[in-house]
């Protein structure tokens, strides 16, 4: 290695470059100089390293089967082949007055976007994602409403909901400027677990 110092103070090696590459490189606007008294945050180049990969056979991913759809299936799902209505949410006031959302069992979502279980589109006042929870529980027969992941309030008979609260038939919920009025499909009377009973007199 023949190391030579150019005009400009870059050390090159004459064996290789018959001049200095970086200042052939400045000619041709590639790269600046800085003078040779300035600080930089630059460091030296660091030497290339050699990475090694070692392969071995049979590391194939596992083989996932067709029946695997991946989904969650839901409480019902797998005994009735899909997910009964266990109720429902009836507009009675805002812009969908008139419009019924059904519910299911576990947690019904309700918010303004396309992905809530309960989609109350239109109105603003209405959080996009969880404003409010409304659940069934299969094994005790119980419906519930939770506050969702919003920093916006909803209402159960206009008392504020801070927590899980039950909810029985003909309760009105306000989200946003909506109001809902539950209607449950799941009682004593009936259920999709135990089917329609008769009440002992």
């Amino acid at each position: 290695m023949n190391l030579i110092k150019c005009n400009n103070n870059h050390y090159y090696d004459a064996d290789k470059f018959p001049a200095c590459p970086y200042c052939s490189d400045m000619q041709s606007g590639f790269s600046q100089t800085m003078p040779a008294n300035e600080q930089s945050d630059i460091g030296p180049t660091q030497p290339e390293t050699e990475v090694t990969t070692t392969t071995t056979q049979n590391t194939e991913p596992p083989t996932v089967l067709d029946t695997d759809i991946q989904k969650t299936v839901g409480f019902y799902e797998e005994d009735m082949g899909l997910e009964p209505v266990v109720g429902w949410l009836v507009c009675i006031e805002g812009n969908l007055i008139g419009k019924d959302f059904r519910l299911t069992s576990g947690r019904n979502f309700i918010g303004r976007g396309s992905d809530m279980d309960v989609v109350l589109e239109g109105d603003p006042s209405v959080s996009r994602t969880a404003h409010a929870i409304v659940v069934y529980e299969p094994k005790e027969n119980v419906y519930l409403i939770q506050p969702g992941a919003s920093k916006e309030l909803s209402y159960l008979n206009d008392s504020v909901v801070l927590e899980s609260k039950v909810i029985a038939p003909n309760d009105v919920i306000t989200v946003g400027a909506t109001k809902l009025l539950f209607v449950p499909c799941c009682s004593k009377v009936f259920n999709w677990t135990d089917g329609k009973k008769t009440e002992k007199k």
